[in-house]
């Protein structure tokens, strides 16, 4: 069959016309994930006309370079640079719906910061997409190859389409300006829900140019030791609180006081029927400790995801660092060792001197780096997934999570080493901690967890499945004589991240930021703490000064930032920061800083002065003097 005599109209506009059809295919899937499955609403018409045309920009910029590139010049790299352009392209719309899809937001800071956890999110539906994208292509690559070898075909056979390059390379340029001005505009609002102004490409640069804008700007070095100790370590003091203990004592004449702290992964206190939760039968379990504890309201993260979590409740700090990237990354393996040597005074540390056995059980394999930074921050021992499945429950089903113990294996385990006085000697006090994996973001139960109601909703059903598995611990540990002598506090290392499963559970009166209430109940045999205690709008980084006051330890060397909750700190806010994201906090919500009513500037303003300069302390090990670890 010739060209000029059998090719069908249809060959012809594939041959001639496939970067346009290409580029509108992504155009058109984009929006369908954004409309159709996303579900955008509440634009206005301004709104919806920049996130319509967002897109059309840097697709635009796409179609007319390489169709300048494809008049302009011949040869085999100047076809490669076309198709791996738009091989790029396509890979960066089919990852960016994939992500609209399941979690209402493009790819944020966060989530690039802690990629090594992409296999949580790495299910089926991720592989057809790619899938789809690289048949789709495919197709494109075959046409502009077709295209390309054909003379007659080619788009600058002819003066009128030379002509019409020059005019591409105009548009082109044109289009770059416009996408480099839209660039910076594509910066997270703090909600985690897609920007308006936002473009999969662009909020992809975006992002990827702050994480590494802010690894280089960070270690900026500050004026130094000649000034003497107090400049060197300026965040170290002697003293943990100063108030007594605004709290009768019970009588309770226990010679040793043990602390439990149970860190739920991701759990805001929303869903929590103690705390108002709106779904009856969700927390039966939760709800009856609560019950018997001073329930903490009003009481917010002061940072995420969870290797900053809990380190950063323990050191009462706000590390920099989180758990994946290529730097100042605890999965990092060219930064884990400078990390490691990262001198903090933590809780388990503080509490080691005075003759406590720290122990924490971890859902993860040893090879899990979140078990290396538990180690660092001075447990005696961490028990792993490997500990339990060799030594402490052996011969028993390992029911995994994503690589990870299952909650009702985890709180099993945790039964077996209070039977066993596996965490402490018989005359010796504990501090143990534990955080499970089963309601981590985009996950649901395994096959045989516990659903809620119609099992229509993963947010539900996990966090009912774990309540059923710690009320398996709370029915041992309160029929025990642990329930006489041991602090329990039940918390969580964030918020909840607002994944659209969570976001349909939490209701409309839900934001969606990183930055939320979560549960603290504290459970004290030793006083007579209130049912409820305000904490408005404090943050958990003031857990570990309220754990140390508890205990009437009220003098150790510490470097904490936070100060017990029983203590005014004569703040009007509580501060989160998510590396380079700052929240205020009070009772009645959460604002990110592009939003701060003007009564908090000047406090917001001095709060997030003093998280930067602990950033910095961290970069040169200046958080506490290493001789005292």
């Amino acid at each position: 069959m010739h060209w000029n005599t059998g090719q069908t109209v249809a060959d012809r506009y594939i041959a001639s016309g496939h970067r346009f059809v290409f580029a509108t295919g992504l155009y058109l899937a984009y929006l369908v994930a954004l409309y159709g499955l996303v579900g955008i609403h509440g634009d206005s018409i301004g709104q919806s006309l920049t996130r319509l045309l967002a897109p059309l920009v840097e697709l635009g910029l796409f179609y007319s370079f390489t169709e300048w590139l494809d008049r302009r010049w011949r040869g085999r790299v100047v076809t490669a640079l076309i198709l791996s352009t738009a091989a790029i392209v396509s890979a960066i719309y089919a990852v960016q719906i994939y992500a609209l899809v399941i979690s209402g937001n493009f790819i944020t800071v966060l989530a690039i910061e802690n990629r090594t956890e992409s296999r949580i999110v790495a299910q089926r539906s991720l592989y057809l997409v790619l899938l789809i994208a690289a048949v789709w292509w495919l197709i494109h690559a075959i046409a502009c190859l077709r295209a390309r070898k054909d003379p007659r075909l080619r788009p600058g056979a002819s003066l009128h389409r030379q002509q019409g390059g020059r005019w591409l390379l105009r548009v082109a340029l044109a289009l770059l300006l416009a996408q480099a001005c839209l660039v910076p505009w594509q910066g997270s609002t703090s909600l985690l829900e897609a920007g308006y102004r936002q473009a999969p490409i662009g909020s992809l640069a975006s992002n990827y140019g702050k994480v590494l804008w802010s690894n280089l700007v960070l270690p900026s070095s500050l004026q130094a030791d000649s000034a003497g100790h107090a400049a060197t370590f300026p965040l170290e003091k002697r003293m943990v609180y100063s108030a007594p203990l605004p709290f009768a004592s019970t009588g309770n004449d226990a010679p040793i006081k043990n602390v439990i702290v149970i860190f739920t992964e991701g759990t805001s206190a929303r869903l929590i029927g103690a705390y108002g939760g709106r779904y009856p039968g969700l927390t039966p379990n939760i709800d009856r400790l609560a019950a018997r504890s001073m329930r903490v309201t009003h009481y917010y993260n002061h940072t995420a995801a969870t290797y900053r979590g809990i380190q950063g409740q323990l050191v009462s700090g706000y590390p920099w660092a989180g758990g994946g990237g290529d730097t100042d990354a605890w999965e990092s393996a060219s930064q884990r060792s400078s990390m490691v040597g990262i001198s903090y005074r933590s809780v388990p540390m503080i509490l080691r001197d005075l003759g406590y056995r720290a122990s924490f059980l971890s859902p993860h394999h040893d090879t899990v780096e979140l078990n290396t930074m538990l180690r660092m921050l001075g447990f005696d021992k961490v028990f792993s997934f490997d500990d339990v499945s060799r030594d402490i429950a052996p011969g028993n089903p390992m029911y995994a999570v994503e690589g990870a113990l299952s909650d009702g294996e985890l709180f099993h385990a945790l039964n077996l080493l209070l039977q066993r006085h596996a965490l402490s000697g018989t005359n010796q006090p504990f501090f143990a901690g534990a955080y499970n994996f089963g309601t981590h973001a985009f996950l649901d139960v395994v096959a045989f967890g516990l659903k809620y109601g119609d099992g229509s909703n993963p947010s539900l059903n996990k966090l009912h499945n774990y309540d059923h598995a710690i009320g398996t611990f709370l029915d041992y540990f309160f029929a025990s004589e642990y329930a006489k002598n041991t602090i329990l506090v039940f918390t969580a290392d964030h918020a909840t991240y607002p994944d659209p499963a969570y976001r349909q559970a939490a209701g409309n009166d839900s934001q969606p930021y990183f930055v939320d209430q979560i549960p603290l109940l504290i459970y004290d045999p030793f006083h007579r703490l209130p049912a409820t205690y305000d904490a408005n709008g404090r943050t958990s980084v003031d857990l570990a000064p309220t754990l140390l006051q508890l205990l009437g330890i009220r003098r150790a060397d510490n470097s904490f930032l936070g100060t017990s909750l029983f203590e005014d700190n004569r703040r009007r806010i509580g501060f989160a920061a998510i590396g380079n994201e700052f929240y205020a906090t009070d009772a009645a919500g959460v604002y990110p800083e592009g939003n701060i009513p003007p009564p908090y500037l000047k406090p917001f303003a001095d709060d997030k002065a003093t998280v930067e300069n602990y950033y910095r302390l961290e970069k040169t090990n200046r958080v506490f003097e290493p001789m005292h670890r």
